[in-house]
């Protein structure tokens, strides 16, 4: 993509999977306003998951084949909103959370893929799906991928969890070797109930979204990545059932709630020091806000 396809750094970005009548949609949201537009709406947008940013500014959006169609990985042209297909079928049943690697290729959390879920690798180019990791299985129910990140050291996080929305004590954090595809449980247990959300910050730590944790209200759990210990950033307050979780330049946190005020869509900023809830966007046009990220400084 050209240049002039990059959005303005902070821009932030949301994709909902129920906006405009079910038709799904993603959102531009003004980090400054929180004024919403709409970038792009319906096509292959209805249930819209993940999404993530390419280096070239290519807007990477998922869709879960639970709604009408197959699953399938979209490119948005980042000012147009124009569709393109990347990948679609194949190994996908319900692709989910997506991050992109230093090198370009895309990564997807996958709920079903292959029976116990998995975490996929996509070609930018080809569309060409493998299996990085397989889910493991075992468990009753099993523990499946719900969302990841990727680290700057070239690993992999992925929030897991088996009731897939239930309080669920086997919920955990893992971390994916990006070659060998093996696993390594990071954290698992504490305040996690059905994490749904994860990112790093500046400082290497694992923010953790979980629409269940502290006693159901949800929140934003903070995990150290070399011990796995547990620390609350923020709980209670507005929130209802946080899902996703985004890092600003500054550092502060981007959570989406769709439970929190009367059932409002709605972006929160979240000091990652204090724990204070900022609304920064709600209602409007929001009707079922699934992926957040960030348009990245340059540099």
């Amino acid at each position: 993509m050209a240049a002039e396809d990059h959005l303005p750094a902070g821009t932030i970005l949301l994709s909902d999977a129920r906006a405009f009548g079910c038709a799904g949609a993603v959102f531009r949201v003004d980090p400054e306003t929180g004024e919403q537009r709409t970038l792009a709406v319906a096509g292959d947008l209805q249930g819209a998951t993940g999404i993530a940013l390419e280096a070239d500014g290519g807007v990477l959006v998922s869709k879960d084949r639970m709604f009408p169609g197959t699953g399938v990985l979209l490119r948005l042209r980042a000012h147009t909103g124009q569709q393109a297909e990347v990948t679609s079928d194949g190994r996908f049943a319900s692709p989910g959370g997506l991050a992109v690697e230093a090198d370009g290729r895309i990564l997807i959390a996958d709920l079903f893929s292959g029976g116990f879920g998995a975490v996929l690798r996509v070609d930018p180019d080809t569309g060409e799906q493998t299996v990085l990791s397989p889910g493991e299985g075992g468990g009753e129910p099993p523990v499946r991928p719900v969302k990841l990140c990727t680290v700057p050291d070239g690993s992999i996080l992925v929030v897991e969890q088996g009731l897939l929305g239930g309080e669920d004590l086997t919920s955990r954090v893992v971390r994916i070797d990006p070659v060998a595809g093996s696993r390594t449980t990071v954290t698992s247990g504490g305040e996690l109930r059905s994490p749904v959300g994860v990112a790093v910050d500046g400082h290497g730590g694992i923010l953790v979204a979980d629409t269940n944790a502290f006693g159901g209200s949800g929140g934003v759990i903070r995990v150290d990545p070399a011990t796995g210990a547990q620390t609350t950033v923020a709980s209670g307050g507005a929130f209802a059932g946080p899902r996703a979780v985004a890092v600003e330049a500054d550092g502060s946190l981007l959570v989406l709630d769709n439970e929190a005020l009367s059932g409002a869509g709605t972006l929160f900023r979240v000091d990652p020091t204090t724990g204070e809830q900022h609304v920064l966007s709600s209602g409007g046009d929001f009707r079922f806000l699934s992926g957040v990220t960030v348009v990245p400084h340059p540099g």
